[in-house]
């Protein structure tokens, strides 16, 4: 925050007019710093949002802002087009602006407010401040002295100190400090799930159930669901409240001594106390939290990195994270530079902060107060003129030692005498830490790179290294905790490669993005190379390769692209239009952000004439989330939307940033997405007033284009699984597709090939030497029937 405030912010913050002795102090001031700009260059309109006040008792002018009402505070002849022909005609023309400020100051108005009574002397002089004959106007040199005047005879303070004290009741009502305090004062919000998404059969008071979601910045979320209500349920209509765009990186946690994060398909019932599911008043915390950390911190969204900088604050703050004190003084003063702007104490005073905000208990205990105040204070003054979101990105960049480390106990398997033993999962491996004297240092860390295989029995959790091919087991307190550790690991590898994938590409964007067809297929290549027994696999036979297919490589381009893509949420509201749809959407079946995308716009409906929605994706109708909703849940709620609906939708900013080659590099950028996040074989659906479901020969992704890239034709060997290729086509002679073409419209998973990894949804020419051209599609499923 500046260090200065306007004369509209002053009457804003504290909601009532100046009183008659704080319009002569500031007449004064105001005056004596115009005669003394006006040897050089004198404005000719003042207005409340111009007048600008300093911490220091200083005063200062800027350019009247556009919003306002500028002719209210204008000089007549002004407004008539005269320019000022003379210093002593631009002095007249501000002296009426002034005057008219000033008055606005006194007649300042809220609904319980009345006009300040000011005494016939004042309303004299700002009366002949505001004459319309120029000519008959008072000059600056004699509301000066006017007002030298009568501060001597009526004894008031200085007028410095006046604005002092203005500026610091702005600053004393302007909210600010940590938002973990600020939200203690906001209303409940309560949500509650809808029924199409709960249950499709009604809701029962007997088994409505409430949840407290606490948010990363200590905001608890009311939320209304029922016994059989599912985590993805709950989390769905966080994201859809908040409209969070990157939902991927998190999760909903519940707590037993650590966090345990709740798979979307779990019910609630199955993690929550007994007490919960007998008692329906009884209420059950849930805790929206990171789950997958990412090293590139301005990748994020700016939403998203606000989520980020919270949680590790207050995992700070509250010493779930270890860290030196010297990097956790240096981490209060960004978090007093994010939370209340530049460090003025000629404002705040020196106390304007609690210690115990912005400082550990462990880090209080280690060093004395005095020496922590002076410190933090010094800190946060250089950091002076940060912005909000410089300061909070310099906070994430710090990368402390345990960051993006999720610790659960655990002890070995020959218990050794020298104590507590944690196991922490993160994005890069498994890491052992030992607990000494409270503090916990590392002992043994497992990259996935080391690692061969991870399993769970019963109530053990083991690693495997590649090298020396030791076991290494942990024992856990449960059997569902070990199984969980194991998920976790899995998980994490999972996002560990994704992320991986995303770093090869990241120069695709600011070099040619037309050769990004070309990098995919290099790194599909370079990924398939790796050995297969770096594949890490839990008990249960579960694998994340790191040979991950073509589509899924493209998938990860392309949410590397659409993270360096400027986006906006938007809220728009339509209505219905009986002969034509709003849009035609499409949900993205196999992708790693499931959700139901905006596919086109339909020409001359309601949402082509409104012009704000492009091709994004749908995040909420009706305050209803469709975030991870299944199509049919989705189809369903948007065929029993009312006549208006209101759509949230995350879509990509328009920008006219050239490339090389002339076309605009959103064009092209629009033209790869476009192709990449529309599924080859989905299923779509026409919004409301109808909800139409075309087939796959419908889809015009399904058809090449001049703009899109060439395909590679490719040969693969596959055994088949339970007697199937684990494919489904569509297509033949008898449709509208290219050339009556055969074409692959799903994979089945776990099937034969999915597992091989190298096809996607696209043209099948031919199998077993049989070539496809000119089939019908029952011809195409007896022949692959028949294969071998």
């Amino acid at each position: 925050m500046g260090t200065f405030v306007t004369l509209a912010e002053v009457l804003e913050a504290r909601g009532s007019p100046l009183d008659e002795d704080e319009v002569w102090c500031l007449l004064l001031v105001t005056t004596d710093a115009l005669l003394e700009i006006s040897k050089k260059n004198m404005c000719s309109v003042l207005s409340p949002g111009s007048v600008l006040l300093s911490a220091n008792g200083n005063l200062a002018f800027k350019s009247c802002a556009r919003h306002e009402d500028v002719a209210s505070f204008t000089a007549p002849e002004v407004q008539q087009g005269h320019a000022a022909s003379s210093r002593t005609v631009a002095e007249k023309m501000v002296v009426y602006s002034l005057g008219m400020t000033l008055y606005w100051c006194v007649d300042y108005h809220l609904p319980h407010n009345q006009p300040v009574q000011i005494s016939a002397e004042l309303e004299g002089l700002l009366l002949s401040m505001c004459e319309d004959v120029m000519l008959r106007r008072t000059d600056l040199l004699t509301v000066l002295e006017t007002c030298e005047l009568h501060h001597k005879a009526s004894m008031l303070p200085p007028a410095e100190r006046l604005i002092r004290q203005l500026v610091e009741d702005v600053y004393r009502n302007s909210d600010m400090g940590p938002e973990f305090i600020r939200v203690l004062d906001e209303p409940l919000v309560v949500l509650e799930l809808p029924g199409s998404i709960v249950s499709k059969k009604g809701k029962s008071l007997t088994t409505q159930r409430e949840l407290s979601v606490v948010m990363p910045n200590g905001q608890s979320i009311l939320v209304k669901c029922e016994l059989k209500s599912r985590g993805g349920d709950v989390f769905d209509m966080i994201v859809a409240h908040f409209n969070l765009v990157e939902h991927f990186y998190f999760g909903l946690a519940y707590t037993d001594n650590e966090f345990f994060f709740v798979d979307t398909d779990t019910k609630i019932s199955k993690v929550a106390p007994d007490s919960w599911k007998k008692v329906p008043s009884a209420t059950f915390d849930l805790f929206f939290r990171v789950k997958f950390f990412i090293n590139d911190i301005s990748l994020l969204h700016r939403q998203t990195r606000h989520q980020y900088y919270l949680q590790l604050r207050r995992d700070l703050l509250e010493d779930r994270l270890s860290c030196h004190e010297e990097t956790a003084l240096y981490l209060g003063g960004l978090a007093l530079q994010t939370e209340y702007g530049d460090c003025m104490p000629e404002v705040y005073g020196r106390s304007y902060y609690r210690p115990d905000q912005y400082v550990s208990k462990s880090v209080m205990e280690k060093c004395a107060l005095p020496y922590i105040q002076g410190e933090l204070l010094r800190l946060h003054s250089n950091n002076a003129q940060m912005l909000t979101d410089e300061s909070e990105l310099e906070f994430l960049k710090q990368q402390l030692p345990e960051y993006g480390v999720l610790f659960h106990r655990v002890t070995r398997e020959k218990k050794p005498s020298d104590g507590e033993i944690i196991l922490g999962v993160c994005a890069k491996g498994v890491v052992v830490y030992e607990v000494k004297d409270g503090s916990r240092s590392t002992a043994q860390t497992f990259y996935w790179r080391d690692t061969t295989t991870i399993s769970s029995y019963k109530h053990k959790f083991a690693v495997e290294c590649r090298g020396s091919k030791k076991k290494h087991t942990f024992i856990t307190e449960r059997s569902k905790i070990a199984k969980y550790l194991c998920d976790l690991c899995s998980e994490q590898h999972k996002f560990n490669n994704e992320m991986n994938s995303r770093q090869l590409s990241h120069s695709l964007v600011s070099e040619n993005i037309v050769q990004y067809a070309a990098v995919c297929r290099a790194q599909s290549t370079q990924l398939k190379s790796f050995s297969c027994s770096e594949t890490p696999q839990d008990d249960s036979g579960l694998t994340t390769p790191q040979n991950e297919s073509m589509t899924k490589l493209y998938d990860d381009v392309t949410a590397r692209i659409e993270a360096r893509i400027k986006r906006e949420v938007i809220c728009v509201s339509l209505k219905k239009d009986p002969k034509l749809g709003l849009i035609v959407g499409e949900d993205t079946v196999g992708r790693y952000d499931l959700g139901i995308f905006v596919a086109s716009i339909v020409p001359g409906g309601p949402a082509d004439k409104d012009g704000r929605i492009r091709a994004g994706r749908l995040i909420s109708l009706n305050h209803i989330s469709l975030e991870g909703v299944t199509f049919s849940e989705a189809a369903e709620v948007m065929q029993n939307s009312p006549e208006e609906v209101q759509l949230i939708i995350s879509q990509p900013k328009s920008q006219t940033t050239l490339m090389t080659d002339g076309r605009s590099r959103d064009d092209s950028l629009d033209e790869i997405v476009s192709i990449m996040m529309t599924p080859k074989a989905s299923k779509k659906l026409h919004f409301p007033p109808e909800v139409q479901l075309l087939s796959t020969q419908d889809n015009c992704s399904l058809s090449p284009s001049a703009n899109c890239v060439r395909p590679e034709e490719i040969t693969v060997e596959l055994r088949k699984i339970s007697g199937n290729l684990g494919i489904s086509v569509s297509g033949g002679i008898n449709t509208n597709l290219p050339n009556g073409g055969i074409y692959i419209k799903s994979l089945v998973p776990g099937g034969a090939a999915e597992r091989d990894g190298r096809l996607h949804t696209d043209r099948l020419l031919e199998v077993d030497g049989t070539n496809f051209q000119g089939f019908t599609y029952q011809q195409a499923v007896e022949c692959l029937s028949k294969t071998g």
